[in-house]
């Protein structure tokens, strides 16, 4: 006896198990994957007109050209973190970016769309910026313009050879490049003072709780035996630019939902405070009740952050594996890498 199978117009019949099946690793033209408002950027891209092996060598000469084309503001910003400790972080940037790559690389390079059109603009406004940079900007300010203008640039040559679908598979390690620009002088002090503002507030508050006897005006606190000042450089601006690096990282790597991401970023502000502020107190008792040189000239004082930097980042990696553990009970995140469908 044979049997006919009809189809119930109450199941799909186009990807059944799509609660079991990555996002991203849905054929493009299914448009449950695309997010809102990719699909604009989608169809500026073309059915790519040569090989993939081509394609990569292209990508990786273009690159080598950006490279070499920017080689002086690449070489400043490189002596910029010899001098300058906050932006130590720099140099590992590219690095954290090219893992990314390799993690999704099969997918990237299996790209058979290109953009020429989107591609070209972002080289173009790129290369517009870096040779405005020198007319229009002075002082510090001119490698941050140089150094915007150059990750533009290889966002660019990155869309004109894998298309926008591989950029967004890739949008994170894109993206992260960003971190290599030094922040504007304005904003880079403005943040300087916020921490060390809130750092004054934090040091405020556990002398309270320690019952230490102590006067404070502004930035400077009196105590029994000294008087110190936090100072722009106690504000702790190189260990939080650290943490935030790591919290993105991490972020990317461990959790899956926007909310979880976002989450360990906003935490690392107020964890880089307490850390500054518990800091800001230890080196001041040692100095006023063991000897003044804890907190004049001392190893301590030189490198007494980073066991506290090590302590902090525990606690955020800690952090990262309760949210982690939260989004298994809300559905976010499913064994086997597996992603919920929201």
């Amino acid at each position: 006896m044979q049997h006919t199978l009809e189809k119930r117009p109450d199941i799909p019949v186009i990807d059944p198990l799509s609660i079991s099946v990555p996002l991203l690793d849905k054929p493009p033209n299914m448009s449950a994957s695309e997010p809102i408002g990719w699909s604009p950027l989608q169809s500026l891209d073309a059915a790519l007109p040569l090989s993939e092996k081509h394609r990569n060598g292209l990508f990786l000469t273009l690159l080598a050209v950006v490279v070499l084309g920017f080689w002086g503001p690449l070489n400043d910003l490189y002596a910029l973190t010899k001098q300058q400790e906050h932006y130590s972080h720099i140099v590992l940037i590219p690095w954290l970016s090219l893992y990314a790559f390799y993690v999704d690389r099969t997918a990237i390079l299996s790209s058979r769309q290109w953009s020429p059109l989107l591609g070209l603009s972002l080289v173009a406004a790129g290369a517009i910026g870096a040779w405005q940079a020198d007319g229009a900007i002075s002082g510090p300010d001119v490698l941050t313009v140089q150094m915007v203008s150059f990750v533009v640039i290889c966002w660019g040559f990155f869309l004109l050879c894998y298309g926008s679908m591989a950029a967004r598979r890739f949008s994170f390690g894109l993206l992260f490049l960003l971190c290599m620009v030094p922040l504007p002088t304005a904003f880079l002090h403005a943040v300087i003072v916020f921490l060390q503002q809130y750092s004054a507030e934090a040091t405020d508050v556990v002398f309270t709780m320690l019952g230490i006897p102590y006067y404070r005006d502004g930035f400077i606190f009196g105590l029994p035996h000294l008087t110190i000042h936090i100072a722009e450089e106690c504000s702790g601006i190189r260990s939080t630019l650290s943490l935030i690096i790591t919290s993105l990282v991490a972020g990317h790597f461990f959790l899956r939902s926007l909310w979880g991401k976002w989450l360990l970023v906003l935490i690392v502000v107020p964890l880089a405070i307490v850390k500054n502020a518990f800091r800001i107190v230890g080196l001041s008792l040692l100095a006023n009740y063991v000897d003044p040189s804890f907190i004049t000239d001392s190893v301590l004082h030189r490198s007494g952050g980073i066991p506290l930097f090590v302590v902090s980042l525990a606690i955020l990696l800690f952090l990262a594996w309760l949210v982690r553990s939260m989004e298994k009970r809300t559905g976010y995140y499913l064994p086997e890498g597996l992603h919920a469908k929201v």
